[in-house]
């Protein structure tokens, strides 16, 4: 199998960002000129579309993850987005949809961590900081506990 079929049926299998799809390419040292001609031969046959993976990564991470917006801002910048992409990809995400995911994420961590809220409040806050949510939406929502 050639690396033409090889990165055909790779990217059948999942949503994948040009990036990606060129990075793996150079993996395989596939020549630069080569690689880019095939990405739009990809992109024409809609193996690979840049807008449907920004969709796809914000919505996936977001309501089946749990993650919040600054995780997948970070996890859209490793897959080689740019800045305008992935702001255009979290307008989606409304303060009001991302409260509500937090107040999910922190009700679920203070079922299985109950002693956070009162003993360890930090370590609380940490996990909601790792998870993607900002600190005023963190203290906001204990707050309203």
């Amino acid at each position: 199998m050639n690396w033409q079929e090889k990165i055909t049926r790779w990217c059948a299998l999942s949503e994948r960002s040009q990036a990606e799809v060129l990075k793996r390419l150079k993996e395989w040292e596939v020549p630069n000129s080569e690689a880019n001609s095939f990405l739009l031969k990809l992109e024409g046959l809609d193996f690979v579309n840049q807008l449907r993976f920004l969709s796809a990564f914000t919505h996936d991470h977001f309501h089946l993850k749990q993650w919040g917006p600054y995780k997948i801002g970070d996890g859209l910048s490793a897959k080689g987005c740019s800045s305008s992409e992935i702001s255009s990809a979290l307008s989606v995400l409304t303060p009001d949809i991302v409260l509500e995911k937090l107040t999910h994420v922190l009700n679920s961590r203070l079922k299985t961590h109950p002693s956070d809220l009162t003993s360890n409040r930090p370590r609380l806050i940490r996990y909601l900081q790792s998870r993607g949510f900002s600190l005023e939406m963190i203290l906001s929502s204990i707050k309203s506990i």
